[in-house]
């Protein structure tokens, strides 16, 4: 059994998938699967895999979402530890190597994550992630920001089949959600150096919108209140971050004419967090 399985979902990103690809057969670490799920593309992305010239597993599915996607793939894997890279993404030579050894040098299972680089659609560097990581026990820091990707990131396959995997109710954040419930349990380790490239793209599902806003604001209220984060992050910082993620929810919710919906958010955040800019937008 390979010790890493890395794990492509992807979907109507033919070209981009070939240099995902490129990427990551260039690893200098060697022990690893490479597996595919493809969630109903219809561009010709089977025919491309299958003239690759790769050797990889393949998995075609009905369109389902990225998060069952992803699951399909959890449940596919056959290496101990999994690292996910989205099919428009890019891996440095070195990252598998270097996630790897950081694992290795734990006497427990934890999470390994890296930063990373932004480029634009045709591979240019566009700019730097400056996120401040942090290792350990970092839940308090996940709540207060996302500072932690699938990508270029590598988990115990048996921590992520322990969390259920990601919920398939959710367009976006299912990432979010799981990573957030890891964190009461496994220990992350944060990387001094990118580990990814991210690719930004008009077709990125993580656009800001109200709907997506809104969606980040609902799954840390249900962590917070119902998954655990209450008795970890203190309530001071998780009334903070709450009423800002209100405010930006209530906000985008004023840009697409939501009027009675922005106005209940930005009370709610009002409520949670003094922040004169929504009392400003209220």
């Amino acid at each position: 059994m390979p010790t890493v399985s890395i794990c492509i979902p992807t979907y109507n990103r033919k070209d981009y998938l070939r240099h995902t690809l490129d990427s990551v057969f260039a690893q200098t670490y060697k022990d690893y699967e490479v597996v595919v799920v493809d969630d109903g593309s219809t561009d010709g992305t089977k025919e491309m895999v299958e003239n690759s010239g790769y050797q990889l597993r393949y998995y075609w599915q009905e369109n389902q979402g990225e998060a069952a996607t992803c699951n399909k793939l959890i449940e596919l894997a056959k290496g101990k530890y999994i690292s996910f890279v989205h099919s428009d993404d890019l891996l440095y030579p070195d990252s598998i190597e270097r996630m790897v050894k950081a694992m290795f040098a734990e006497p427990e299972d934890v999470v390994i994550y890296g930063n990373y680089l932004r480029i634009d659609e045709h591979g240019n560097i566009c700019g730097h992630n400056k996120r401040r990581l942090h290792s350990g026990n970092i839940t308090q820091h996940l709540f207060e920001d996302i500072i932690v990707h699938p990508n270029g990131s590598m988990f115990p396959k048996k921590a992520l089949q322990e969390v259920g995997g990601l919920d398939t109710t959710l367009k976006v954040c299912y990432d979010y959600k799981m990573e957030l419930q890891l964190s009461l349990k496994y220990c992350f380790i944060g990387l001094d150096k990118p580990t990814f490239m991210r690719r930004r793209h008009s077709s990125n599902t993580s656009n800001n919108s109200y709907i997506n806003r809104k969606t980040e604001l609902d799954v840390l209220v249900d962590f917070y209140y119902n998954g655990g984060g209450k008795y970890v992050v203190p309530q001071h910082l998780a009334m903070k971050r709450l009423g800002m993620e209100s405010y930006r929810a209530g906000r985008w919710a004023i840009k697409e004419g939501l009027y009675d919906k922005a106005c209940q958010l930005l009370r709610d955040s009002l409520r949670m967090h003094s922040n004169p800019k929504s009392l400003i937008h209220w």
